[in-house]
């Protein structure tokens, strides 16, 4: 008889623990004469009530799209799971992360129905881009009684999973309940929330009492989230399941950028903040020769702004969207006749990583600003070397594993971006040395979806087990 892995241990561990786990919630049943639930649903209350005319405002200002407001609330039908999986992702970044763990899960339990709910309307475009009809896309409920609990009782959920920080005290609490199994996966705590998690920890240790499984991207990470009180027998290390992205399809547009660039690199500034353009801009101006640059803006809401901000400043844009296609057969003005002056907007979602294919290097956006960077792995998986500003909080250890391997340059100004890219840009075409590192530490990086899932099927109870919630 062959040695069980480690993997196998852990898993037998983990679903021993489980059994007492749901034991536990099957017999705590409601939770509702819990003195701070109340509290906490009062203030949730009150504090959505008092954040609606904001977010009605910047919407009505196109400043950030409301979503699917109806769904949030519960006014919507949701699919039924019949003690399928519910995977949970807040945006474009986290849906990435589902596909992946879902995936895997395809793999290893394809008997198991799957749903994805999403919160944002980017989200959503890129959950129904990339899954199509495969699987049931809804909005994930607001954290009130009411909405939680239609949204628990209509997709009669087996398994929970949140991605990276979606700590939601009620419907953790209403789950619990009903003895529906929660896990945290791609978890991740960066050491500003720690700071301010570290205030409520007390109150962060019941929250995650409730919860059956954290699955974190890092030492740091499992040590931060155990400091905060989630119990040390739950918690485990599987890595970054970013990393797990599969290979991006062709660049669909790539015909007319390629006819834009003209023989020159092309240089993409990806999910750039407010604030950022401009010293993006400034940056490609100095350089000499320039090459094409592609502005990726993180927010779709910023499209057309950011198009305006370009225009006065002098270049012409040549839109993504202004492509002949069934979607967009309109082209717009600006983009006929693309010269040397003119700046390649992608103005859609789920094709950043395909663009990437076409670049000789990155610029990360949200770095220069203190919006805590983004993901640079999609451009490394490219075999694109990336520079990013100062504020890479959200990525800390992956930017120090680029750092220290030398496919990510730190930049804090126009000038600094400039300084570095210049070398990066005359190499001769092809991938330079530091993207082919970048793409083999990606290769040699995955495996994060098949260590997740191993943790995850402890959980998967048999259908005849579960109990479906009233």
């Amino acid at each position: 008889m062959s040695e069980a892995t480690p993997a196998a241990q852990s898993s037998s561990r983990l679903h021993g623990r489980l059994l007492s786990w749901r034991a536990a919630g099957e017999q705590s049943g409601p939770l509702r004469h819990n003195p701070r639930v109340w509290l906490y649903r009062l203030l949730s209350a009150a504090g959505l009530i008092f954040y609606s005319p904001y977010a009605l405002a910047r919407a009505l200002l196109g400043r950030r799209r409301l979503g699917d407001v109806r769904g949030r609330f519960g006014w919507t039908r949701y699919p039924d799971l019949g003690g399928g999986i519910w995977v949970h992702a807040v945006s474009v970044g986290e849906v990435g992360v589902a596909r992946n763990v879902i995936s895997a899960l395809a793999r290893r339990a394809p008997a198991q129905k799957v749903g994805l709910s999403v919160t944002t309307e980017a989200g959503r475009q890129l959950a129904e881009t990339i899954a199509g009809d495969a699987l049931p896309i809804f909005a994930f409920p607001f954290d009130l009684a009411g909405p939680v609990e239609k949204a628990l009782a209509s997709v009669r959920p087996g398994l929970i999973l949140l991605t990276e920080t979606e700590i939601w005290p009620l419907f953790l609490e209403r789950a619990a309940a009903h003895a529906i199994p929660v896990a945290l996966i791609n978890g991740r705590i960066s050491l500003r929330s720690f700071r301010r998690y570290r205030l409520i920890a007390r109150w962060l240790a019941e929250r995650f009492s409730h919860m059956a499984l954290f699955a974190m991207q890092s030492p740091a990470d499992a040590e931060r989230i155990v400091a905060l009180g989630a119990p040390a027998s739950r918690v485990h290390v599987t890595g970054n399941l970013k990393y797990d992205t599969p290979e991006a399809p062709p660049f669909s547009d790539a015909d007319r950028l390629r006819r834009a660039a003209a023989g020159r690199p092309i240089l993409v500034a990806a999910s750039t903040a407010e604030g950022e353009e401009e010293t993006v801009l400034q940056a490609w101006q100095s350089l000499s020769p320039r090459p094409l640059l592609a502005l990726a803006p993180r927010r779709p809401e910023r499209f057309d702004s950011v198009a305006a901000l370009v225009e006065r400043a002098g270049f012409s844009v040549l839109r993504r969207s202004s492509a002949s296609n069934p979607e967009s057969p309109i082209p717009h003005p600006a983009s006929r006749t693309p010269g040397p002056d003119t700046v390649y907007l992608l103005d859609s979602i789920g094709e950043l990583s395909s663009l990437y294919r076409e670049a000789r290097a990155a610029f990360i956006g949200g770095s220069l600003v203190p919006r805590g960077g983004q993901n640079p792995i999609e451009a490394w998986s490219a075999g694109v070397p990336a520079l990013a500003g100062p504020h890479t909080e959200n990525f800390r250890q992956v930017m120090a594993d680029g750092e220290r391997h030398g496919f990510l340059r730190r930049v804090s100004d126009a000038a600094s971006l400039a300084q570095e890219l210049a070398p990066l840009l005359s190499a001769a075409g092809g991938m330079s040395a530091s993207g082919e590192r970048a793409r083999r530490f990606v290769a040699e990086n995955r495996g994060a979806a098949e260590r997740t899932v191993e943790l995850l099927l402890p959980l998967l109870a048999p259908r005849a087990e579960r109990r479906a919630v009233p």
